[in-house]
């Protein structure tokens, strides 16, 4: 293979700075989980209350995968749903059934969706009004291990700043390897790719099971086929292929290696999370999970080298 470029690449500087508004997303959040709910049945709907709706949705006159829901509790004014479904529920009243008429916007995450109109036939089974607790340390003591405001909002900004860190980083990881990837040039085994393909489509249907999850289920509700599933496995490999071949070329290139007290560290590492002796745990591992275990620190290495070499530009 031809190794392109791997040192100065160019990426954007991940901003990691935590607003207050998303730490009092969180605690308003907390809030509504928590509110006291009174029935109302002498009124139509109006902002801020929640209306408890079954609905049945339509695309082009076919009923939309996943789009029947029963008992949803809508909280008119959250803007969770798509613009102008709850407009349309605001003046209802309980009991009611009508359609409303709404369009997805272009960049909606179900790209069959994206775009078009859509009906819901919707039902208003019940209006409910929540009753909210004030945020303060009463509501910091009740609901949170903490004795005042302050110190639980301290602790929700530390987890979205580390939630954060975690999400810039695959995302500069993802950029700078796919411009290393395009730098390079290397042929691409058609048998390898099937067979990492077929390994990671086995691996997501074991994913299934372990959640209760039939594929059937899962193909309906993302609105996919499984020959795209497959394909998207098929891309996953290709990647997958490409990384590890490229962060191999520059390990080769730089000299990188993994010494025998860096592969004892890993393994003692592992073995804390099964909560074994490091000596047993590695007495279990056969030669290939070794090579594995030391190829993969192997990698990790090689993946630093090329953030530490990135020229990271700010936002």
């Amino acid at each position: 293979m031809k190794l392109g470029k791997y040192k100065g690449l160019k990426a954007v500087r991940p901003d990691l700075t935590v607003q207050e508004a998303e730490v009092d997303q969180v605690l308003n959040n907390r809030q509504r989980e928590n509110a006291v709910v009174f029935h109302i049945d002498d009124r139509a709907a109006d902002w801020g209350d929640e209306a408890v709706l079954d609905f049945d949705a339509e695309c082009g006159g076919k009923p939309i995968p996943n789009g029947k829901s029963r008992s949803y509790p809508l909280l008119l004014g959250s803007r969770t749903f798509v613009r102008g479904f709850e407009d349309a529920v605001v003046g209802r009243s309980p009991g009611e059934r009508f359609d409303v008429s709404v369009t997805f916007p272009e960049d909606y995450r179900i790209r069959n969706l994206a775009g078009r109109g859509t009906v819901f036939h919707v039902h208003l089974r019940a209006l409910r009004l929540p009753e909210y607790q004030e945020i303060d340390d009463d509501f910091a003591r009740d609901f949170s291990e903490h004795d005042t405001l302050a110190d639980w909002r301290a602790e929700i900004r530390a987890d979205l700043e580390e939630r954060r860190k975690v999400s810039a980083s695959e995302k500069l990881t993802r950029d700078l390897m796919s411009q290393v990837i395009a730098n390079s040039v290397f042929p691409i085994d058609a048998g390898l790719v099937r067979e990492v393909a077929g390994d990671l489509y086995e691996e997501f249907l074991m994913n299934l099971e372990e959640e209760s999850m039939s594929l059937k289920t899962w193909l309906h509700r993302s609105g996919q086929t499984e020959q795209e599933l497959r394909a998207s496995k098929t891309e996953e490999a290709v990647r997958l292929i490409q990384s590890e071949s490229v962060l191999h070329a520059i390990a080769k290139r730089e000299h990188l290696d993994v010494s025998d007290a860096e592969l004892a560290e890993e393994i003692a590492a592992l073995a804390e999370e099964e909560h074994m002796d490091p000596e047993e745990f590695k007495l279990m591992l056969g030669e290939d999970e070794l090579e594995s275990i030391s190829d993969q620190l192997l990698l990790d290495k090689a993946l630093s080298f090329v953030l530490e070499h990135a020229v990271l530009l700010p936002e």
